[in-house]
């Protein structure tokens, strides 16, 4: 009887906690304002003040390596040669954000921050490089044959299967390097630039360049922003979870005096009667944390809360990344994302980072336009294909070349999408219908540590050529009219069909608040061996994370996916 009431008691105490929660729910704009909002937060005065100051620096290197070496009259004679150095500066200055020298995260360790400077420098001189390279030798494409492009080609995608990092650093190296030739070369109308006829000054500038950066940064960085205007330059952050876990991260932020503020702590007080003392106050429920976002200028959320419900952990999410608020919350909250993805660094902590969507509207134009541009080009290729496959099935069974599935998109909103059949005509869609109704319900369960497979693996709807369409992931090319149409785009989550749709979760459907993708982050990070509720979170994951880059990796990853035949039955 004890343990009984025991149980009964956690039971009414974390359905107590659920019924607080979801008060907060009707607060929450969901998804709605994720699209409908722009991202409204303005560049830091810390990351202006620091990116101004890196490209003046790195400009007045360059002017100086002219000096020391002599060609100081280059200069003051030919105003276009400052036009030109100042080309080169950008260049060089380019990787400074991709290794987060602009991030609060990264700059307070100041052996990881001049780390990230020298490494940038470097790739800054490998781009500057090139575009040395190209001015003086424009000769040496033209005797590369075509063969040896190819074969190049191939080595490197086999290579970046397992670099990569640097392989996109290498190509937009090389992509900035190509930029700058075709912007010197118009400033210069078309004539080699003076300022690269020798490698002394040039060199001499870089290494001048990196002195005077290194010695500003230390002294913006680590006495001016962080000793004298700590108070001001300090994000404030507001923890969600009243455990230890809470009052380690605060402990942590403030023994390496990070550059943040911990205003204190949201959650129930039977967490904080359960943990202890905490180290910061506690500012109310969950329910409050709108009002407390408004009034308390919060920048960034930590999530600690274990016993937090997963529908409202999605809707605190959906809510400050569509206010321009940075979420972080430890991988045990979600532990398919550690599994099968990186982890971000909060202040040297192992966390998730959900981040705001900058210039929604204009990203959203610009994926549309990609997927036109991919688009096209792969239907044209692929057409003498298609004329196989469809000639293919309809030599092996009766019925249309291709299936015509409704299916439920963006919003909600219903559409047509192709397919080419790979089942009989005259079968019915029960065996789908239950199997999904049981893996959307958590009935379909992984045993212990064994990768299950989540899809119906022996279906006998299914023809041999369809098997084989299946197995080769093939059957979902001519989705390819779908994104063309603008129904579909080339990366998203998978869309689902109206009897899948109607059992959803409130916060399952967050899902389909952007364009279904032909390929997504569940197809390559998982596919059929993660559970339903697990393929949701990775679909979200991308959603308040997606890019151009992210994009890239995906399609680019579904290439290895497809040919390894992994998670295809």
């Amino acid at each position: 009887m004890g343990s009984d009431t025991g149980e009964s008691g956690k039971e009414l105490g974390r359905a107590e906690y659920v019924r607080q929660a979801v008060r907060f729910l009707p607060v929450l704009k969901g998804s709605d304002a994720l699209r409908k909002k722009m991202e409204r937060r303005l560049t830091s005065p810390y990351q202006m003040v620091l990116f101004m100051s890196d490209l003046f620096l790195v400009f007045s290197g360059f002017v100086l390596g002219f000096i020391v070496t002599g060609m100081e009259d280059l200069l003051c004679k030919d105003p276009l040669q400052i036009g030109n150095v100042f080309v080169l500066s950008c260049i060089a200055a380019a990787f400074f954000k991709p290794y987060h020298l602009y991030s609060y995260h990264h700059l307070f360790l100041k052996k990881d921050h001049f780390l990230g400077l020298m490494k940038a420098f470097l790739w800054g001189f490998l781009t500057v490089s090139v575009v040395f390279f190209m001015f003086h030798r424009p000769d040496i494409m033209r005797g590369v044959h075509i063969s040896l492009i190819f074969f190049v080609a191939a080595v490197v995608m086999v290579l970046s299967r397992f670099f990569w990092r640097y392989l996109i650093f290498v190509l937009s190296s090389i992509g900035l390097g190509f930029l700058a030739v075709g912007l010197l070369a118009f400033l210069n109308s078309g004539q080699k630039p003076l300022t690269l006829e020798e490698w002394s000054p040039v060199l001499s500038g870089l290494g001048m360049a990196a002195v005077l950066v290194l010695l500003s940064r230390y002294f913006c960085v680590h006495l001016v922003f962080r000793k004298w205007l700590r108070r001001n330059f300090r994000k404030h952050v507001v923890i969600v979870g009243t455990d230890q876990a809470a009052n380690a991260i605060t402990k942590h932020i403030i023994e390496n005096d990070a550059p943040f503020w911990v205003n204190g702590f949201v959650g129930s007080r039977e967490n904080e009667k359960q943990e202890g003392v905490l180290l910061k106050r506690r500012l109310g429920e969950i329910k409050h944390l709108p009002s407390l976002i408004r009034n308390e200028s919060i920048r960034e959320i930590i999530v600690t809360d274990e016993r937090i419900d997963k529908a409202v952990l999605i809707d605190i999410l959906d809510y400050c990344t569509s206010e321009g608020i940075t979420v972080w919350f430890p991988p045990k909250l979600m532990p398919v994302i550690e599994l099968k993805l990186f982890i971000d660094s909060f202040c040297g902590i192992p966390m998730i980072r959900l981040c705001s969507q900058k210039n929604i509207v204009l990203s959203r134009r610009f994926k549309h336009a990609l997927d036109a541009l991919i688009g096209l080009p792969f239907l044209l290729i692929l057409s003498p294909f298609f004329g196989l496959c469809a000639a293919a099935i309809r030599l092996t069974s009766p019925g249309p070349v291709f299936y015509r599935a409704e299916a439920v998109g963006r919003d909600g909103k219903p559409f047509t999408m192709f397919k080419f059949r790979s089942m009989r005509t005259d079968t019915r869609s029960d065996i789908h219908k239950d199997y999904v109704y049981k893996l959307i319900k958590g009935e379909l369960r992984r045993e212990g540590a064994e990768e299950k497979t989540f899809k119906i693996t022996d279906d006998p709807r299914i023809t041999k050529i369809g098997k084989l369409l299946r197995k080769l992931s093939l059957d979902e090319s001519p989705q390819i009219f779908n994104v063309l149409r603008g129904d579909m785009s080339l990366v998203g989550p998978r869309p689902c069909l109206p009897y899948e749709f109607e059992i959803y979760k409130e916060w399952h459907k967050k899902r389909l608040s952007i364009r279904p993708g032909i390929t997504g982050l569940w197809q390559v990070a998982g596919r059929s061996a993660v559970t339903f509720e697990e393929m949701v979170i990775l679909d979200l994951y991308y959603i308040y994370n997606r890019s151009l880059l992210l994009d890239l990796n995906i399609l680019y990853e579904t290439i290895y996916v497809v040919l390894m035949k992994r998670g295809a039955y």
